[in-house]
């Protein structure tokens, strides 16, 4: 089948990036090499430019993400890929580091001056699509299902346990008129330097093989997890619409 349900119509459909910082975006052992190398970092940026331009071509390569499916009336329609950053660093307990992290966009966004970086970024500039729970504190595998397990069937629980309005907003989004308050969870991916399959001696999580982008702690993010976590997405992509 081809076909699109209309209860996924309703929703904004998400394909979720999990975001961890150490050994991901600020590789261990960067400090001593920024000192060294003025040119590894950007001017207000507190990442190495490497990380920050293989996180750019991620964001670049989901958003163009293009799958041909039908819709419940038997038209064509054309879905695109629509990344979403939520941190699942514990960078997220403390908003002075989450302020560090999106100043840190900022200021590679305006370093490099491109006009198609900017609009890559500027979804994701003001504020992260969402925080796995800073308050839950256990095996970075458990935290990111955890979140996974409160959000994927469409639930909006920024919404519905506070009652304000959702600061987040999709790329989709910002051509709307008005927020779309109901996303759905259509394909994710987590970029840890963590073994999120290999949790614990003698706990293996082979649920977590078709999402996990495990990062070398000490290099970070590369081109090479680029192209890992985009196929992954891509699959997961194909299973939601029941391509084959």
């Amino acid at each position: 089948r081809t076909s699109l349900p209309s209860s996924q119509l309703t929703m904004v459909p998400v394909d979720v990036i999990f975001l961890d910082i150490d050994g991901v975006l600020l590789p261990f052992g960067s400090a001593k090499k920024s000192s060294q190398d003025e040119d590894y970092k950007c001017d207000d940026c507190i990442f190495p430019k490497s990380t920050m331009n293989a996180l750019t071509k991620l964001l670049q390569k989901v958003g163009d993400i293009s799958l041909k499916i039908k819709d419940g009336n038997s038209k064509h329609q054309t879905i695109k890929g629509n990344p979403v950053l939520v941190l699942s660093s514990t960078w997220r307990a403390q908003q002075e580091f989450i302020n560090d992290i999106l100043n840190s966009f900022k200021g590679y966004v305006a370093f490099v001056q491109q006009q198609e970086v900017q609009q890559i970024w500027k979804p994701h500039l003001d504020a992260f699509f969402d925080l796995v729970d800073p308050c839950y504190h256990a095996t970075r595998h458990d935290e990111i299902f955890s979140w996974i397990r409160d959000n994927e069937r469409g639930k909006n629980s920024y919404n519905n346990n506070n009652n304000k309005k959702r600061k987040r907003r999709t790329p989709q989004e910002l051509e709307c008129s008005s927020t779309v308050v109901d996303f759905q969870v259509r394909s994710w991916i987590a970029l840890d330097d963590e073994d999120l399959v290999n949790v614990e001696e003698d706990r293996v999580e082979k649920k977590a093989i078709p999402h996990a982008v495990k990062t070398e702690s000490s290099v970070g993010l590369t081109l090479q997890d680029v192209q890992l976590g985009v196929k992954l997405l891509e699959d997961q992509m194909h299973a939601f619409y029941q391509l084959t």
